[in-house]
């Protein structure tokens, strides 16, 4: 995969979070009879919140959950040190590394330390974080399912230093 690709891939991806905001797709969009086809620079990336999130990430929206199709998509970008809130998922996601190295951690296991190529998978109600490794920005792109309601993830508490630090060696 090439460095442009993977950076515009990424910065599609972004929008994940953002989905519902100004410019994002959404399910009415795409018709049902055919495809949608729409550019990456039409989805806005925006800050993440402090209320999910520790430091400096930008999260974007690719696609919608829509009819028949129960899952959504995304990049993240997390700048060096940066990273999610502990949270599940009630169906389940995926992520797909395109640059950079993070970690990854399951409550009460050592974190994982992630490089461009990996894919995490994280089913159902497992409580996880992820993010950027303390020296170098982490890029992800997101599969996360969805409940029929809507719901794709459930906050929880703040990763501690401490247990963003505790790695497997």
């Amino acid at each position: 995969m090439t460095r442009r690709f993977t950076a515009a891939l990424a910065f599609a991806v972004a929008a994940f979070i953002a989905a519902g905001t100004a410019g994002a797709v959404t399910p009415a969009d795409i018709p049902a009879d055919s495809q949608f086809v729409t550019s990456l620079d039409r989805q806005q990336a925006v800050k993440g919140s402090p209320k999910f999130f520790t430091g400096d990430v930008t999260v974007q929206s690719v696609f919608p959950a829509m009819p028949g199709m129960a899952a959504s998509g995304g990049v993240v970008v997390f700048e060096a040190g940066s990273r999610s809130f502990w949270h599940t998922h009630p169906v389940g996601q995926v992520l797909y590394i395109l640059e950079g190295e993070g970690r990854s951690g399951v409550y009460g296991e050592k974190v994982s330390t992630l490089k461009a190529g990996d894919i995490v998978i994280c089913p159902k109600s497992v409580k996880h974080f992820h993010g950027a490794s303390p020296t170098k920005r982490m890029v992800q792109m997101t599969v996360t399912g969805e409940i029929p309601d809507g719901k794709n993830v459930e906050w929880l508490e703040e990763v501690t230093d401490e247990q963003y630090m505790n790695t497997a060696k």
